[in-house]
């Protein structure tokens, strides 16, 4: 399966080593205690090894593969958003009157990577530019200095200068070339008893 055939709500299985494919809520992992390992350097820079755990709760009912065929319920979370260190949310599952609370500890972000944990069971929440690391990644506005600033305003007078200037100058051009250049002898004209006639070449 490719990441972009990835739905939300999709169970996903990632193995040692594998690069994240989106936002996951922690469901299960190979430690009994429900921890896993995950390297961010690709979100934050750090190289140091991050613990993520499941929600106890959530670990002791998806203890099993059969278990997570079975998943049921709703997760209420906040909207997508650039906050890589910050998630609030719960899981009401069936049969169960409480909430289950999340925070960012449950979370596995898209870009980091698996470390020392065979596998990882995964529900995810963001796909594509709605996970964190694509909220992060908006383009950067290009910053001009004043030195260049100023030197797109001169050129930009100067090409407006140089066009209103050639108008001007075709504007007196053809009206001297309609009127008194028709008795210029160098415009083709020739002298008759009527004075100057202006012929066209």
């Amino acid at each position: 399966m490719t990441w972009k055939s990835i739905n939300v709500g999709q169970i996903v299985r990632l193995k040692c080593d594998e690069f994240i494919c989106a936002d996951l809520l922690i469901l299960n992992t190979s430690d009994e205690k429900g921890t896993c390992y995950v390297e961010t350097k690709n979100l934050d820079g750090e190289t140091n090894l991050k613990i993520k755990s499941a929600n106890k709760e959530m670990q002791v009912k998806y203890n099993s593969e059969a278990n997570l065929q079975a998943v049921d319920g709703q997760v209420h979370c906040e909207g997508p958003n650039n906050a890589i260190y910050k998630f609030e949310g719960t899981v009401k599952l069936p049969h169960k009157d409480t909430a289950i609370s999340l925070n960012a500890d449950n979370l596995l972000l898209r870009g980091s990577s698996l470390r020392n944990t065979e596998f990882v069971y995964g529900v995810t929440i963001y796909t594509g530019h709605e996970t964190k690391i694509m909220q992060n990644s908006a383009s950067a506005n290009y910053k001009f200095s004043k030195l260049e600033l100023l030197t797109n305003k001169t050129i930009a007078l100067t090409l407006c200068v140089q066009i209103c200037l050639a108008l001007i100058g075709a504007l007196v051009g053809a009206t001297w070339a309609t009127g008194e250049g028709k008795m210029a002898s160098y415009m083709g004209g020739i002298k008759t008893e009527y004075g100057f006639s202006y012929y066209l070449v």
